[in-house]
């Protein structure tokens, strides 16, 4: 069951390595656009930067 503020679909390992079931996911209940925080390396919902390997 998905929960309010999902962010799963924006997730590049979204149906490759993960099927969205997972809860503990940094971006699961976070209301942004995931796919764009990894693009500008900057999470907005707590303004920091992201250290992506």
């Amino acid at each position: 069951m998905k929960s309010e503020g999902d962010n799963c679909k924006y997730c590049p390992e979204f149906n490759k390595t993960c099927d969205g079931t997972a809860k503990d996911c940094l971006c699961r209940r976070c209301p942004r656009n995931f796919g764009q925080c990894i693009v500008v390396k900057y999470c907005r919902e707590t303004e920091s930067v992201l250290f992506l390997d």
